[in-house]
């Protein structure tokens, strides 16, 4: 019987103690640290709607399942969803490393790429003392959940002056062997100075499958490192999907993140900026594309630290069906921060009367001498540019069609990557073609 099936006494919550006492014994400081962050989970348990960062997120479906770790697990061959990109590819299954179908090519000077079992089983103390600083009862309790369980991951670190040609393709596939299941996974990016890479996370499941994500994904970046980020969630239709990405930037360092929601039944990704330093930037766009029933969060903060630091934000959302969609972007400008300049947009396309997008955007100003604004709108298709595509020849599906894709396409064309944008695309069409042709 599966573990969402199993009938307990004990509360789901108990339940991830029961999961941890049977998955870890021992007392060496790596367990503790694990032990530590679980009893600040179960203390706090999961977030809910009173808090004001999950008003409009309602975690209650999520927090009555009782999921288990989910074990290793494999793939008999590259899958058809994955992106074919060169360079370096990591796979990891049900959140454990595949050696099999991750790439065995040398690796560029200055750069080294291992799984997060390896560098803990290399050097456990390094790993832990990397955790005590980083994580030991720092963030939110789903973060916390997560360095109680985690299992696998990636680590990626750039040496100064290091340049990374070809984008680190990071999959993490769910089979349907997660049913049932959750996992933890971690990304850790470590840029050195003048550093530059693309890192690529790619979320993909078994349509059949409920099984439960909790990731975190860190980058920690030197002066003047530049870090591009794509991060494409396309987890099967009745998955849960928590992600949570905390980036500190130095001196003239450069952030981007690419942040396409596609999939999950409940999904939400949590993105902190830090600027550290100095002519730090950070660059966020978002695509939420919640259709049928689906609930698809972004909340961003951007935190401008130092002065002269720069920070731009878009985010789209595109709402069908039953479907909602949240975004909440908050930047925070700190009392000697000046000389800053942080633009935020979030724009949003209802395709029924049923769908909803709630969008909050949020200014905290401390200090006198900034430049900031932020923007939010809400609307439907245009009837007169549908009108006009109808009279020249086009179905109205294809008309609602092209009006969505344009929308979607300011989003789109800011990547950079043509294999990631070129899949992207094709799936937004196939999208909302099969949601005009259901609509009709």
């Amino acid at each position: 019987m599966s573990a969402v099936g199993a009938k307990s006494t004990a509360s789901p919550i108990e339940r991830y103690k029961a999961a941890f006492d049977a998955r870890w014994q021992g007392n060496d400081e790596l367990t503790a640290l694990r032990r530590a962050a679980l009893d600040q989970f179960l203390s706090t348990g999961f977030p809910t709607q009173r808090d004001e960062a999950w008003k409009y997120t309602n975690l209650r479906r999520l927090e009555t399942r009782s999921f288990t770790p989910a074990d290793a697990s494999a793939l008999d061959a590259h899958q058809p969803d994955w992106l074919t990109t060169a360079g370096t590819r990591i796979v990891l299954v049900n959140g454990h490393w595949l050696p099999a179908l991750s790439s065995q090519t040398a690796q560029p000077p200055g750069v080294t790429v291992l799984t997060l079992k390896q560098w803990f089983q290399r050097e456990p103390a390094a790993v832990a003392a990397y955790l005590k600083e980083h994580d030991q009862l720092t963030g939110n309790a789903l973060e916390q959940l997560n360095l109680a369980f985690f299992e696998d991951g990636v680590v990626v670190n750039l040496a100064d002056n290091a340049v990374l040609d070809a984008p680190i393709y990071i999959v993490h596939q769910s089979t349907t062997g997660a049913a049932g299941c959750m996992s933890h996974p971690r990304v850790m990016v470590r840029a050195g100075r003048n550093s530059r890479a693309t890192i690529i996370e790619h979320y993909l499941g078994a349509n059949e499958a409920e099984y439960f994500t909790n990731a975190v994904t860190r980058f920690e970046i030197a002066a003047g490192g530049a870090i591009t980020h794509y991060r494409g969630q396309r987890e099967a239709p009745r998955a849960f999907h928590i992600g949570h990405i905390q980036t500190k930037l130095a001196k003239d360092a450069r952030y981007s993140i690419h942040d396409i929601q596609l999939g999950a039944s409940l999904g939400r990704t949590g993105i902190t900026a830090v600027l550290e330093g100095s002519g730090a930037h950070a660059a966020l766009f978002g695509l939420l594309t919640p259709m049928g029933t689906q609930h698809l969060d972004a909340h961003t903060r951007i935190d401008h630290i130092a002065p002269h630091t720069t920070s731009e934000e878009d985010y789209r959302g595109i709402a069908g069906g039953k479907g909602r969609g949240v975004f909440n972007g908050k930047i925070i400008v700190r009392p000697d921060a000046q000389k800053i300049d942080s633009r935020q947009s979030s724009r949003n396309l209802l395709l029924s009367p049923t769908a909803e997008i709630d969008t909050k955007p949020e200014l905290e100003i401390y200090a006198n001498d900034v430049k900031c604004s932020h923007g939010a709108t809400t609307g439907q298709l245009d009837a007169t540019a549908l009108f006009y595509l109808r009279s020249r020849g086009l179905s109205e599906s294809d008309a609602r069609a092209l009006l969505i894709r344009a929308f979607a396409e300011s989003i789109l064309s800011t990547i950079g990557l043509e294999p990631v944008r070129a899949a992207l695309e094709k799936q937004i069409d196939e999208r909302f073609k099969l949601a005009n042709e259901a609509k009709a």
